[in-house]
Order: structure tokens, then C-alpha cells, then sequence
């Protein structure tokens, strides 16, 4: 199905097993988006989407959560890293469940990357991928939470999580002129993001960097002001959010496959029971009567 919409994945780690079942319900329906905006996890699984690898995000799903070293509390207190970021970013996508970076470059959509400039705390995105290695370093950038993750050095920019600057990348998209566009979320509707209590570790970790500081301590705030943006979109059918239907009982660091699984299965069903609607959606219905056209009986 040729749309003129965008895509904007939020990230979540891994939760974003929900968006894994989204993107491979897109995959099956062959929706494609000319542009698709991500940030954190959301760029993991969102390259797959554009090499239309439909298998892959499934896979690196399960082998995360399968391997106990995947996320570990004891490399966190050793090394400060309490994902193992090589082992994600650098052995899965070159050894275990390679991406076809091939089918990658080759795609008609462009594919942006949020990420966050830890001097400025000005969001960074990327569109331009040359090798794969750079693919693999702004993808790692884009995952890289603070504290919990390094920063990553990139064409003289040191870049961490792009949720952090931008948490639901819709602005690169309106930036770019798409006023229609599809919104995956990893929260339940009604969600409000809450401040942090890490304030007093942040200014310790990062006490160079204010401009972080300042941005870490106020992210919540981004978060529910981007969230309002979205819903007042919706009403006027610019926007149409696939979203948990409850709350999800995995967490952003979950490692059990089961979890993972039904997760996975949850965004499947809840965006195929959706797709009607998400169909008139790209097609120019409104929202609303979209829903009725697809709610009254035959």
C-alpha cells in the first residue's frame, strides 16, 4: 500500500516488543511509509522495518531476552553499562541476525534517527547512513540511556538516547512537511509521564554538563507536552496512535521470553483489529467516521 503519511516509533526498550508485532502487521498489509521517524529501541527494530526483514526483529526479541548477559546488574556495577551494548549492537546485527543493509539502503523511505547532544541537549537526527558500520553507531547512540549506557562519539558530537531530547519523534516529520502521519507508542492511552528521582545522580554523573542536567530533570515534562500536541493532532485527524490498549506489565529492561512474546502478540492483534480504520486513516477519512464505517454491521 503506497501512503503519503510518516511513521514515528517511540522507543521504550523492551517494550518495544509491541512495536515489533506493529511494524511486522505493516509488514504483512505491505504498508510502507516514505519517511520514519525513531528514537532509542525504536531505531533498533525500526531499520528492520525498512530492510523488510520480517523475521529479524522477532528473533532479536527472543535472543535478547533469552541470553541472562543480555542485561545484567553486575556488568551495570562493574562496567556502567547494564545492557551489553556490544553484544546488541556490534555481534547480533553483523553475526547472529544480520540486517540487509543492502535492502536497507536500497529502500525508498527515508529512515531518521533521533539522538541527543549531551553538551547542548539539543536533539540530533540522522538520515544519511553510508556504511553500516555508521548505521550500527547512531542506532547504539540512539539506545545509549543515560547513566546506564556510555555515550557514543560521532562525527564530533558525543550522543546519547534519543528519547531523552525527543521521546516521540514528530517534529523531524512535520519538519519535513508530512501533515498525516502514524504514531506507535509503547504507553497505555492516558499515560503521564512522571519527574524523575534521579535528579541528585544526574548532577553527579554529569556535573559538566548542565545543559543535560537541566534537560534529564525536565523530560517528563517534554514527554506529556509532546503527548498534548498529539492528542489535540488526533482531533484534527492528522495523527492516527496505535498505543497498548492497558498498561503493559513488561518493563523497559524485561528479559522474559514469555513476557516478550505475548507482548510482541498484543501489538500484533491490537493493530490488526485497528487496521480498518487505519486504512481509511491513510486513505483521507476522518478518524471518527473511519471508526463508525468500521464498527456498523454489514
Amino acid at each position: 500500500m503506497e501512503v503519503s503519511a510518516g511513521l514515528s516509533l517511540e522507543g521504550g526498550g523492551m517494550r518495544s516488543a509491541y512495536t515489533v508485532g506493529v511494524l511486522d502487521l505493516f509488514l504483512d498489509k505491505g504498508i510502507d511509509f516514505p519517511v520514519v521517524a525513531s528514537a532509542s529501541a525504536g531505531s533498533l527494530i525500526g531499520s528492520s522495518y525498512i530492510a523488510k526483514q520480517r523475521e529479524r526483529n522477532h528473533r532479536m526479541l527472543l535472543e535478547i531476552g533469552g541470553n541472562p548477559e543480555s542485561i545484567s546488574f553486575k556488568r551495570m556495577i562493574r562496567d556502567k553499562e547494564l545492557y551489553s551494548m556490544d553484544y546488541i549492537f556490534n555481534k547480533i546485527p553483523n553475526e547472529i541476525i544480520p540486517l540487509d543493509f543492502n535492502a536497507f539502503s536500497q529502500s525508498a523511505s527515508t529512515f531518521i534517527i533521533g539522538t541527543t547532544d549531551i553538551n547542548t541537549g539539543y536533539p540530533i537526527y540522522h538520515d544519511k547512513y553510508d556504511t553500516k558500520e555508521d548505521l550500527f553507531k547512531i542506532i547504539r547512540a540512539s539506545c545509549s540511556l543515560p547513566v546506564l549506557a556510555p555515550s557514543i562519539s560521532y562525527q564530533g558530537l558525543d550522543l546519547m538516547d534519543g528519547g531523552v531530547a525527543d521521546p516521540i519523534p514528530i517534529k523531524p516529520l512535520i519538519d519535513r512537511g508530512s501533515n498525516k502521519n502514524v504514531v506507535v507508542l509503547t504507553r497505555n492511552k492516558g499515560y503521564i509521564k512522571k519527574g524523575t528521582r534521579l535528579n541528585w545522580l544526574y548532577k553527579r554523573i554529569f556535573s559538566e554538563k548542565p545543559l543535560l542536567i537541566k534537560l534529564l530533570r525536565e523530560r517528563h515534562l517534554i514527554y506529556n507536552k509532546t503527548m498534548q500536541q498529539l492528542l489535540e493532532m488526533e482531533k484534527r485527524n492528522e495523527v492516527f496512535i496505535i498505543q497498548p490498549e492497558k498498561p503493559l506489565v513488561t518493563s523497559r529492561i524485561e528479559h522474559n521470553k514469555e513476557k516478550l512474546q505475548n507482548l510482541y502478540v498484543q501489538g500484533y492483534q491490537e493493530t490488526e483489529k485497528k487496521y480498518e480504520a487505519l486504512k481509511y486513516f491513510l486513505q483521507g477519512t476522518d478518524i471518527a467516521e473511519a471508526e463508525l464505517l468500521t464498527t456498523v454491521p454489514s
